[in-house]
């Protein structure tokens, strides 16, 4: 049976060649003492981590930060922070002062 597409072999002959004429540029450059360059900036794996917060009532608390959150012992000052990957309340002893 005769088609006239491509060969899939020949894909791959054609990348070999591709990847060989490229480190044949490479070492010319560098055999005349020009500095390597690079393509492509690196790329990160993955997204970097967003900024991250706590909520009390509808307002976003950062990390680290300190409010009086309610409780079931009534309000307590609490701190924003985080354990393992979740944004958690750290809550204190210290009952919030009355306005």
């Amino acid at each position: 049976m005769t088609g006239s597409g491509p060969r899939p072999h020949r894909h791959r002959v054609l990348r070999w060649m591709l990847a060989l004429a490229v480190l044949f540029l490479l070492s010319e450059a560098a055999a005349a003492g020009e500095p390597a360059v690079a393509l492509d900036k690196p790329r990160l794996a993955q997204a970097p981590e967003p900024l991250c917060f706590c909520w009390n009532d509808g307002r976003k608390i950062t990390e680290g930060a300190m409010s009086c959150i309610r409780t079931t012992q009534g309000r307590r000052v609490a701190t924003c922070g985080r354990v393992v990957n979740m944004m958690s309340w750290q809550i204190t002893e210290t009952a919030c002062p009355e306005s």
